[in-house]
């Protein structure tokens, strides 16, 4: 990750926030549909959205 080298350069913080919209991907027989992902993602771009606000106003 060149970000992480420059960052670390510049002394800067930073950290990693990721969304994880298919939790067991490959581990079930069962399909998984777009909506069950697209539901997944939009609730965790809330989670996102919240911390984001939350560490902003810190």
């Amino acid at each position: 990750m060149p970000e992480a080298s420059l960052a670390r350069e510049l002394e800067l913080h930073y950290a990693c926030c990721a969304v994880v919209a298919n939790w067991a991907a490959g581990k079930t027989d069962g399909i998984i549909t777009m909506e069950e992902i697209e539901t997944n993602l939009t609730g965790g771009m809330q989670q996102v959205s919240e911390l984001i606000k939350a560490l902003m106003s810190a």
